[in-house]
């Protein structure tokens, strides 16, 4: 009898409506507030989001704190999959912004295991999240693919929305689309070792 087992599965995690419209509004505007007081980190990054990372932790406000402990626990449930038992510490937070044209390229998040976003603002026409498969570049791909299906997939995009959570693998390679957005995309990255 033939059978197929799926070994390397890439697993990601999302979770949708965690939290209320007024409390989203509370994060993206204190983020929103940073960038008028605290420079852009991410310095040897091409892309021209705009970032707190390695200028302001978001560890350290504890505006932030209830998003990050319920993040905490939809981590540790994503843990629990694997078969893992470890408790897993949030080691980094930091908000982000991009607007019409800005972008972030594709990156990993070394020195961690899990790594998320978080959105509390998305406005219209705002980029989308790219996950790349860690299997490519595949050097003999399989030909004639007509349909999109678990063995196949090479990316995926996902269209963000206001209080949604992805939760991914720290070494799974991602990036951020250029949107047309006038208005700021918010989103906030944690990650957890």
């Amino acid at each position: 009898m033939s059978q197929i087992n799926l070994y390397f599965p890439t697993p990601i995690y999302t979770h949708e409506d965690i939290f209320n419209k007024e409390q989203n509004d509370l994060w993206s505007n204190k983020i929103l507030e940073l960038q008028e007081t605290i420079p852009s980190g991410g310095t040897t990054w091409e892309g021209n989001t705009y970032t707190t990372h390695g200028t302001f932790d978001l560890l350290d406000d504890s505006t932030f704190s209830p998003l990050i402990n319920i993040i905490a626990d939809h981590v540790q449930k994503f843990a629990s999959e694997f078969a893992s038992e470890h408790t897993y510490q949030c080691n980094g937070a930091w908000g982000n912004i991009n607007t019409k044209g800005t972008y972030q390229e594709y990156h990993v998040h070394p020195d961690s295991v899990f790594s998320c976003v978080y959105y509390p603002k998305v406005p219209q026409g705002a980029g989308n999240i790219v996950f790349e498969s860690p299997l490519v570049p595949d050097m003999m791909p399989v030909r004639n693919i007509t349909k999109q299906n678990d063995l196949n997939f090479e990316r995926i995009d996902f269209h963000p929305k206001e209080g949604m959570l992805i939760i991914f693998r720290s070494y799974l390679r991602h990036c951020v689309q250029q949107g047309t957005n006038t208005e700021s995309r918010v989103s906030i990255s944690l990650n957890f070792g």
